[in-house]
């Protein structure tokens, strides 16, 4: 029996993994991660010791960390043969961040990516999503 796949649908703030059967047709949310960093300020980020080399930018770089941490999770489900692949739908910019996160293995594993901002709908739109661009559910 095949192993299930993780869909992720993220973007800098959040991200929600559902674990989808493909072949018993269900899918469950199983992780929901939280990244309130994202929607402060750049100062709100940067303490008063801390310098900053002028062409870095705090906010990327703790969406960097948040795209890390997401990949992570999902490396982690893969070394543990607790999924056989994955999805990802994110905006743009954060779909970028997300597949430098990626090793070879990972984009091996990564079965369909869709840059589209998917946070926010129900299970059942996130499947016709990839439905819709070429996944045959």
């Amino acid at each position: 029996m095949p192993l299930p796949d993780w869909i992720v649908v993220a973007d800098a703030a959040k991200a929600v993994v559902y674990k989808q059967d493909w072949v018993e047709n269900v899918g469950e949310e199983i992780m929901d991660l939280a990244h309130p960093q994202a929607r402060l300020k750049t100062s709100d980020l940067i303490s008063d010791a801390q310098t900053i080399p002028e062409k870095s930018d705090p906010c990327h770089t703790e969406n960097q960390r948040f795209a890390r941490d997401i990949i992570d999770r999902v490396r982690h489900a893969l070394d543990h043969n607790e999924i056989g692949g994955f999805y990802l739908a994110a905006p743009p910019q954060f779909l970028g961040l997300l597949r430098e996160a990626m090793d070879d293995r990972l984009r091996k594993a990564l079965q369909k990516d869709l840059d589209k901002n998917l946070s926010g709908v129900s299970h059942s739109e996130v499947l016709a999503a990839f439905k819709n661009n070429g996944k045959k559910v």
